[in-house]
């Protein structure tokens, strides 16, 4: 079991649901935080916070605008040293019918989730340490569609394929890649939409799940986990 006490780890959408948690929990273990999110107040009140327990680095960033990624990467690695680990947690879903949705939604539903997922993975291998760990984020809608939601379940399904690329290519640097593919869960992700929330899982378990992985023994190869809340049963 691996466990991060002064080591560097990244997440990317921070400030959102399961990134408070994950960082707080991260932080408890005394780990380097490097923490990015779009959402730059929440962020710094984030990082406020958590600097009172560990060395935090926060950068407000566009997680698809590549010259952004870059710089926060470089930034990390300058204050924090080589990434031992990442949880990529930025995404977003926006509901769609696929006759009447502009296709500014396409690509803003696939930037987010796959562009952002490639970039990450892109930038955290250049400084990557020996062994390390990569956590991407998908969904049980990967495997399910979903007639509310076709896009997101597609750039889900890609982020699953894109996370077996990442492997091939870099498990000879040592780099493990997984992915996390939750159910239903309650989070703001939701937004305004009605949600039987009794039916959903909590960020708290997700965020279990994410550890999990990340503490794995790095002699353990996880490619994916699929899980969902057992009160839809």
């Amino acid at each position: 079991m691996i466990n991060y006490n002064g080591k560097n780890v990244i997440v990317t959408g921070a400030s959102g649901g399961m990134g408070l948690i994950l960082c707080k929990k991260l932080a408890e273990q005394g780990a380097k935080l490097s923490l990015c999110s779009n959402d730059e107040k929440a962020l710094t009140a984030q990082a406020e916070e958590l600097g009172k327990v560990t060395q935090v680095f926060a950068k407000a960033v566009d997680i698809t605008n590549e010259e952004e990624v870059a710089a926060f990467f470089a930034e990390a690695y300058e204050k924090n040293g080589e990434f031992h680990a990442m949880a990529n947690l930025a995404g977003l879903s926006i509901p769609s019918k696929i006759p009447e949705t502009d296709v500014n939604v396409y690509e803003t539903i696939m930037d987010v989730n796959v562009k952002g997922t490639f970039l990450a993975g892109k930038y955290f291998a250049k400084n990557a340490a020996k062994p390390a760990i990569i956590v991407n984020i998908g969904s049980t809608a990967a495997k399910t569609a979903n007639a509310n939601a076709p896009l997101y379940c597609t750039a889900k399904a890609a982020v699953n394929m894109l996370s077996q690329g990442m492997l091939l290519q870099m498990g000879s640097q040592d780099i493990r890649v997984t992915t996390i593919n939750p159910g239903g869960t309650d989070t703001p992700f939701w937004g305004t939409r009605t949600v039987d929330k009794s039916k959903l899982m909590q960020a708290e378990d997700v965020v279990e799940i994410i550890l999990f992985a990340l503490t794995s023994s790095p002699r353990v190869q996880i490619h994916d986990i699929y899980f969902e809340s057992s009160a839809r049963f």
